[in-house]
């Protein structure tokens, strides 16, 4: 679950295609309102596109709620005139705690409604689903930028610094949020597809992954405290949800905010959490341990680590968002939403820690951690807030430290409120001295955007192997790089052996000859020379 203190608003942008209803006005019958806002609500409009956008003009809306989500199903925008046909928000469409969304007035929509444009002198109206007017705007000419509230969310309507949509509104001279860092690498891997699994996966919130040893997917629900096993068919590919149980602190209480998840050595499910959501002004960064058991409901966390020692003042909905265990070092990786941190943990029995490493990222946020023991390197990834972006870590015999230029989203991926993300790699049987690695990736998406909550990617490729006919190759790619390393340390063993064997032979013989030749001199009358 997103959001931040007052210095850092939730970050939440809908990637904005409007549903646009064909609703008759006559049964709406909205007038004209020339006043300020008449019904009181959360929910503020907070910036306006009325021309430069190369896609079109749009208009945000921000609640300032930063503990409940907002419900805007049914809510309407329509500009100054009436003879347009309102904007109609789809049911389902809610603004999360502190967060934004954002809706385009002018595209097609899906009921093939036109929408509207917004002139240069015009009006933005917001009704709520009975009709009531809730926010409205005018002006007399476009910005040279947007129209939008400074400060964020409070301030009175000016032209910004530049456009924010989804993000903290900037004033002129204004920092605003921190700037996503211009990515410098492409995402190396660009096959997204959509995995609908329905029910549950149709809402919102779900947030972290992660993947044990055997491909099986973990993921969690920060709105209801729930983790989900999937498993997947190689042949179909395609998952399907092998078993849900709802968490609990280890009293048997709460509703646990989970943001993250990971699978310990052990095999026990470890979460992160920002607070209990029955208390949601209290922050509590906890890490929690489980054990799955089948047949249950529930689980009772085993062991809880509070970290607020660690991250710090931050706000109740800006904590613990991410965690990864990290095998080599034993160390677990906790992601912080309010300040872009990474802290490296050892974790201990009795419920205590040690602190190893902090690492500061680049993004304002850190959402989702996911560590590739192939490559021994940890991604950190931010979501829509820094345009998806992530960067790869890896630890250097002293500490983890940058192994990659910041990394674009794919290529052909929305810019999504993706909190989770996960990646599995299997190795196929070597043949020939090769093999087929495959990886899969999974995304979760806590807006849900268009009903989808999870989306996946797989990479295959031909990797160099050792068989068991002896047939290697160079020994490059995934798990077959070990065999390659053994099979190459076992043939010059084999070399080195031989030398030192006739190197022996050798000397032995050189010990021998002498007392040979001397017996061949005094017994006949060959006089033979030795070279040495």
């Amino acid at each position: 679950m997103k959001g931040f203190p007052v210095s850092r608003s939730r970050f939440r942008a809908a990637l904005a295609l409007p549903a646009a209803a064909s609703l008759a006005l006559s049964a709406f019958a909205v007038p004209v309102a020339t006043a300020a806002e008449t019904v009181s609500s959360p929910v503020v409009l907070n910036e306006i596109e009325s021309n430069g956008d190369s896609v079109g003009d749009w208009v945000e809306l921000a609640n300032t709620d930063n503990n409940q989500s907002i419900d805007i199903s049914g809510w309407k925008i329509l500009d100054d005139d009436d003879k347009h046909a309102p904007i109609v928000i789809p049911d389902g469409t809610k603004i999360e705690s502190g967060g934004y969304k954002a809706f385009y007035t002018d595209t097609q929509t899906i009921d093939g409604s036109k929408g509207f444009g917004l002139g240069g002198k015009d009006t933005v109206r917001i009704f709520d689903a009975e009709g009531n007017l809730v926010a409205e705007q005018s002006w007399t000419e476009h910005s040279p930028t947007t129209l939008g509230r400074v400060p964020d969310m409070t301030g009175d309507f000016t032209d910004t610094a530049e456009p924010t949509m989804g993000l903290k509104n900037k004033g002129a001279g204004d920092a605003g949020e921190t700037t996503p860092a211009g990515a410098v690498e492409p995402w190396p891997y660009d096959n997204v597809y959509n995995v609908d699994l329905g029910g549950d996966f149709a809402g919102e919130d779900m947030s972290g992954v992660d993947f044990d040893d055997k491909g099986r997917a973990w993921v969690v629900n920060n709105g209801t405290g729930k983790l989900y096993a999937l498993d997947y068919d190689e042949a179909a590919k395609k998952y399907s949800v092998a078993g849900t149980w709802t968490l609990k602190y280890a009293d048997g209480t709460g509703k646990l905010d989970t943001e993250g998840v990971t699978v310990g050595p052990d095999g026990a499910i470890y979460v992160a959490t920002e607070r209990n959501n029955e208390d949601k002004k209290v922050s509590r960064p906890s890490v929690l341990r489980f054990e799955v058991k089948e047949g249950e409901e529930e689980l009772k966390a085993t062991h809880e680590w509070n970290l607020k020692d660690v991250a710090g003042e931050i706000g109740a909905n800006a904590g613990l968002e991410a965690i990864s265990y990290i095998p080599e070092q034993k160390l677990y990786a906790v992601g912080v939403e309010a300040d872009g941190k990474v802290h490296f943990l050892d974790l201990k029995d009795d419920g205590t820690y040690e602190l190893k490493q902090t690492y500061q990222s680049p993004f304002s946020g850190v959402m989702a951690l996911d560590y590739r023991q192939q490559d021994k390197q940890l991604r950190v990834l931010c979501d829509e807030a820094c345009d998806g972006q992530s960067i790869l870590l890896a630890h250097n015999g002293t500490e983890f430290a940058p192994a990659s230029e910041i990394q674009a989203r794919p290529a052909h991926f929305a810019n999504l409120a993706n909190e989770g993300f996960g990646s599995y790699t299997s190795t196929s049987e070597c043949v020939g001295g090769k093999a087929t690695e495959v990886t899969r990736f999974l995304w979760a998406d806590d807006g849900v955007s268009e009903g989808i909550s999870l989306r996946g990617a797989n990479h295959e490729q031909t990797v160099d192997c050792t068989d068991s006919n002896g047939d290697a190759g160079s020994g490059k790619g995934g798990s077959s790089d070990q065999a390659g390393q053994t099979s190459g340390q076992s043939s010059t063993g084999g070399v080195v052996a031989a030398v030192l064997g006739a190197l022996l032979a050798f000397i032995a013989g050189v010990i021998s000859a002498g007392p040979i030749m001397q017996w061949v001199k005094d017994n006949s009358n060959l006089d033979i020379k030795l070279p040495f």
